[in-house]
């Protein structure tokens, strides 16, 4: 008996260490392949507006989210001031990069052109620049998306501010409990929204003014 209990510690160190190096106990931890892995889904490539093609350039700056969003897991709204994140679902990017890239993709399909640049670009390479801000971008627990934003289209170089707006979007959706990927599908639709929005904007500073009548 005394031998057993001389032993103890001997075997409990063993197992410690067992579990810290070697992962003998890897049955205890969360599985890695349980989560699932998500991306925002942009439009179809496509053209819907009325510019010729390649006559805008577009310039996208990264999108500002609120920090809730910079978690990397799905967050859900459960009441005004209350989110809470599905741990098994979680965005395969940082957010604020995922909407950059998904709002210059949609705003490649919506506008006929090809000249969609990111962050990095130089004045002259742009006709307008567009700097989006994110309050709210989630689904709550019955699956109802909220996107709010403020977006503005600026001149290159960001003299001039040539178009702005609020964006208060809304979409229902499958609850993110039973179906995230169908509440990520609604947050892509709201994305998409927003971008129609911004790219309405950018058709409308393009528009070239009605010459005056030379009538008396």
């Amino acid at each position: 008996m005394k031998k057993i209990r001389s032993l103890l510690p001997r075997l409990l160190l063993t197992l410690f260490a067992c579990v810290g190096l070697t992962g003998c106990l890897s049955f205890l931890k969360p599985s890695k392949g349980s989560a699932r892995y998500f991306l925002l889904t942009p439009l179809p490539a496509r053209a819907t507006n009325t510019l010729a093609a390649g006559s805008v350039a577009v310039g996208v700056a990264r999108v500002k989210v609120p920090d809730y969003l910079l978690d990397t897991s799905l967050a859900i709204r459960r009441g005004t001031n209350e989110i809470n994140y599905v741990l098994s679902s979680v965005w395969a990017e940082r957010l604020d990069s995922g909407l950059q890239t998904t709002l210059a993709a949609n705003l490649g399909s919506l506008l006929p052109t090809d000249q969609i640049r990111l962050s990095a670009w130089q004045s002259q390479d742009v006709s307008v620049e567009v700097q989006v801000t994110i309050e709210q971008f989630d689904v709550d627990a019955g699956g109802q998306g909220v996107l709010i934003a403020w977006w503005r289209v600026l001149s290159p170089g960001g003299e001039k501010i040539l178009k702005a707006g609020t964006s208060r979007l809304s979409r229902k959706g499958p609850s993110p409990d039973t179906d995230p990927a169908g509440a990520v599908a609604t947050l892509s639709d709201l994305v998409a929204e927003l971008s129609r929005n911004v790219s309405d904007a950018i058709v409308a500073t393009q528009a070239t003014p009605a010459a005056p009548s030379n009538r008396s």
